[in-house]
Order: structure tokens, then C-alpha cells, then sequence
């Protein structure tokens, strides 16, 4: 175990910031980062620890603890904790995967990152109670409708997300002109499919609020689609829906999408 006198910051935070493997640094020797096993385990769980202003990071069993990082993962033992000062500037193992489906869908692949990482946390085997199967977490049958095995690979379960979100861009783009307005509509849409969004889209407009902006507007509509008034109106076609997750599976994806713009620089431009 290695213990050394330097300030320790450890936390808790939201998820949002729990899925990258490094931060980048362009002087990586700036900040030492210490560590004391017994003080990341509570109530056997593991809990980041480092220098406040740290760019230095362990790994867990490939994931990263440090400032600004949770893992709600049990820490049996040390032997797949390591320290790690190379990658610089990577959010997954996945990344150059990411890169290239991103492209197909005009995407910044560090927001398609975010979208795998609030679905799977980038782990290729994780199997929802629904059945929502790897890193795009997509049901089975959603794979079939593109002639596509889920569990095969990687590659095939990102190819089914890639194309679903096509599938998506179909819907909306024809219905929301702004491109980052858009955004959030489709990722609402991946979350709680998209009958629910158009349905909550449709209240908006009923009720005098801008059916083509998600914040403040279609968003409310889709959180009151769980009350008897709402999802029993004449206009709604897909019933009840709790849209609690939904709405918040949005801000937390975007909001790791700007932690990760911050973390890693990209040249491209795109438009989301």
C-alpha cells in the first residue's frame, strides 16, 4: 500500500463523470496522487481518492478513480488496482471504435461515448433486467429488426445503437430544425423510445409550450405523461410513462459530453 503525506480529497458525485479512463495532462508530473487502500473502502464500496488538483489517476480493473470519479463497484482486493501516468487523453478502450461508428451518424464520437457510458459504463457484457444486452445496451429484438446478433461483438452491438439512432434521426430531424435542440429529442427518444417523446412533443404544443424545445418545454411534458389527465388526453397514442429516467438520461449525457470536450481537445467540428 502506498501512503504519502499529501492532501486527500475523496468524494462522491454524480455519475456523469464516472466514465473516463484518463484525464488529460499536459504535464503529467505536476501533481503526485497518493492513496490509502483503507481510506477508498466504505461500506465495501470503492470511493475516489486523490489530489484535489490532480491529473493522475489509479485504475481499477481498468476504470479510473480519481478527481471527480466514483466507482459503486465492490474492492475485494489490490491486486487490480494500478497506477496509470500513460493514455493520456482516452475515455475507453472502445475509443477508436467510437470514432468511427460516430462519423456514420455525424456525431462527436465524445458524445457517443457518453451516450455507451450511461448505458453500459463500456463494459461489453452487461445485461439489463429487460434484456437490454452490451455497450449500447439494446434489446434483442431491436438488433433482429437490423438482421444483427447484439451479443456477437462489440462491433455488431455498437452497428445495432448506430443504427437505431439513424433510425431516430429519421423521426426527428424532419421535426426539429435546431440541430442541438435535436440532440436531446434523440437521446430522449434512445432512452424511452421515441412514441413517448412525439406524445409529450404533442402536450407541448396543446398547451402552449414550444413542441421543438426539449428544455423547459417538451421535457415537462414528457415528466407529466405520468399523470391520469395527461397520458389519458386525446392526443397521446402511447399511454402512460414515467419519464423521470428519461429526462435525467439526457442532462447527465451532456453534461459528461462538456467534461469530456474539457478533458479531451478535438479538432473536428461537428454538430453535435
Amino acid at each position: 500500500m502506498i501512503k504519502k503525506s499529501i492532501f486527500l480529497f475523496a468524494l462522491l458525485v454524480t455519475v456523469f463523470t464516472s466514465c473516463s479512463d484518463h484525464h488529460s495532462s499536459n504535464n503529467m508530473n505536476k501533481n503526485l496522487v497518493s492513496f490509502d487502500l483503507d481510506s477508498i473502502r466504505k461500506r465495501g464500496k470503492l470511493i475516489a481518492v486523490t489530489d484535489f488538483n490532480s491529473t493522475d489517476y489509479f485504475i481499477y480493473k481498468g476504470e479510473p478513480m480519481g478527481f471527480n470519479y466514483e466507482l459503486l463497484k465492490s474492492f475485494p482486493d489490490e491486486k487490480h488496482l494500478e497506477h496509470s501516468f500513460g493514455n493520456w487523453g482516452k475515455i475507453s478502450r472502445y475509443d477508436d471504435m467510437i470514432r468511427q461508428f460516430s462519423a456514420i451518424i455525424n456525431w462527436d464520437w465524445r458524445l457517443l461515448a457518453s451516450l455507451i457510458c450511461q448505458e453500459s459504463h463500456f463494459d461489453p457484457t452487461v445485461e439489463s433486467y429487460t434484456g437490454a444486452f452490451g455497450l449500447m445496451q439494446i434489446m434483442p429484438d431491436t438488433g433482429n429488426n437490423f438482421g444483427i446478433d447484439i451479443t456477437s461483438s462489440p462491433e455488431n452491438n455498437l452497428t445495432a445503437g448506430i443504427s437505431y439512432i439513424n433510425w431516430l434521426h429519421s423521426i426527428f430531424d424532419p421535426r426539429i430544425p435546431n440541430e442541438k435542440e435535436r440532440i436531446k429529442f434523440i437521446l430522449a427518444a434512445y432512452n424511452a423510445g421515441p412514441g413517448h417523446v412525439l406524445d409529450a412533443m404533442k402536450l407541448a404544443e396543446k398547451n402552449g409550450m414550444n413542441p421543438k424545445k426539449w428544455d423547459g418545454n417538451v421535457a415537462i411534458w414528457l415528466l407529466k405523461k405520468s399523470e391520469p389527465q395527461y397520458y389519458n388526453d386525446t392526443v397521446v397514442k402511447n399511454g402512460y410513462f414515467r419519464g423521470t429516467e428519461s429526462v435525467h438520461f439526457v442532462s447527465q449525457i451532456l453534461e459528461r459530453f462538456e467534461h469530456y470536450k474539457n478533458i479531451i481537445p478535438e479538432e473536428k467540428s461537428h454538430p453535435f
